[in-house]
C-alpha cells in the first residue's frame, strides 16, 4: 500500500517484513528516510492536512502516527487485532480503522490520538470508506461476502449488502 501527499510530495511505503516505513521524495525519486514503526506495517492513511501519516501495524495491533515534518513517530495508538483499512472523515477529526480479527472499527480522535469508540462490523472487515457528508461508513466484510452500511453518528448498522466472494475494499 502506498499513499501520496500533494502538499509535501512524498510517498510512504510500509515495509511489512522490516517493521519500518520508507519515505520517498517524489522530486528526486529517492528514499529520504526510513522510520521504524510497529510490527508488520500494512495499512497507511494520510491526514487531510498532510501533516501526519497513520501507519497500521498488523501484528502489534496498533497505529504509528508519523509527523511528516520530522519523519518521526510522535505516538502509538492501541487498536483492535489486525488493523488494515483506514478512512478519515472530511475535516480529519476522526480516523476509522478496520480491525479484521475483532470484527470492528476503532474510531480515533486525531486531535488526541485516542480511540473514542468501537463499532461492530461483519466478519473480517477490510476496506472502509465514508460518505462525502460523513453520515455513513461502508465496510467490506471479507469473510461474510458483504458490505455493511453503518450510521457514522450512532454506530448502528443500517443495512448489509451481499456481494461476490471475498470483498477486499470499497471506494466512493
Amino acid at each position: 500500500t502506498f499513499t501520496y501527499t500533494q502538499s509535501i510530495e512524498r510517498l510512504y511505503i510500509p515495509n511489512g517484513n522490516d517493521n519500518n516505513v520508507s519515505v520517498i521524495d517524489l522530486a528526486s525519486n529517492s528514499v529520504i528516510a526510513t522510520i521504524n514503526v510497529g510490527t508488520r506495517p500494512q495499512g497507511v492513511g494520510v491526514h487531510p492536512d498532510g501533516k501526519k501519516v497513520y501507519i497500521l501495524n498488523e501484528s502489534s495491533n496498533d497505529v504509528s502516527v508519523i509527523d511528516v515534518a520530522s519523519n518521526t513517530v510522535e505516538s502509538t495508538i492501541d487498536v483492535g487485532s489486525f488493523p488494515i483499512g483506514t478512512a478519515f472523515n472530511a475535516d480529519g477529526s476522526r480516523l476509522y480503522v478496520t480491525n479484521v480479527s475483532d470484527k470492528n472499527i476503532s474510531v480515533i480522535n486525531t486531535a488526541t490520538n485516542t480511540v473514542v469508540n468501537t463499532i461492530t462490523t461483519g466478519a473480517a472487515p477490510w476496506g472502509i470508506a465514508l460518505s462525502p457528508d460523513d453520515s455513513k461508513i461502508y465496510v467490506a466484510n471479507q469473510s461474510d461476502d458483504n458490505v455493511s452500511v453503518i450510521n457514522a453518528n450512532t454506530g448502528a448498522t443500517i443495512t448489509t449488502i451481499g456481494v461476490q466472494n471475498i470483498p477486499y475494499d470499497v471506494a466512493l
